[in-house]
């Protein structure tokens, strides 16, 4: 285990998650607007191995599971900004999520992402967090403005993504500064 909330367990993932993890990573909705998916079952057997094969303290593919059951139900991670090499800012992390349908709604998302930033700040060294979601995935932004995240601007033509270009809103989250 990594760290624990009230409801979750963010842990690295292991080869029995796979079966969970294509429950939402294979979901056409769930996929709607991440870098990945719908997912066959053999892009999901990949996704887990590549997981499973970060260095031990990398927070990158974090495993988001109900605490009660352990079952798996998302992922959410913090890896260098798209585009960007290891020295260009490394005090810069990027972070994502994904979470089964069913449980939309439930503030899990919010709960899971805030015990990341806990992890990031913990470092010592990472003190810029960023986060993208496209301009209609308003749920996305929710969550962002929930961790005190501040919109900074559209990126148009930010990406390709399944073959298409697409925009972005780019949210940040400075470390140093005290949260409200």
């Amino acid at each position: 285990m990594i760290t624990s909330t009230e409801r979750l367990v963010l842990r690295k993932f292991r080869e029995t998650d796979a079966d969970a993890v294509h429950a939402y990573a294979s979901d056409p909705e769930v996929c709607k607007y991440t870098d990945f998916g719908p997912n066959t079952w053999e892009d999901t057997v990949n996704f887990v191995n590549t997981a499973m094969n970060h260095e031990p303290d990398s927070l990158a593919d974090l495993a988001i599971a109900l605490r009660s059951t352990r079952e798996v139900i998302g992922g959410t991670g913090a890896f260098l900004p798209k585009g960007e090499e290891p020295d260009e800012r490394p005090h810069v992390r990027e972070i994502g999520y994904v979470l089964r349908r069913d449980l939309w709604g439930q503030g899990l998302v919010t709960e899971a992402a805030t015990a990341l930033i806990s992890l990031l700040k913990q470092t010592g060294t990472v003190t810029r967090i960023e986060a993208r979601c496209r301009p209609e995935n308003l749920a996305s932004a929710r969550v962002m403005q929930k961790l005190g995240m501040k919109f900074e601007f559209l990126l148009e033509r930010d990406y390709e993504c399944k073959g298409v270009w697409v925009d972005s809103h780019l949210y940040s989250l400075d470390l140093r500064a005290p949260r409200p």
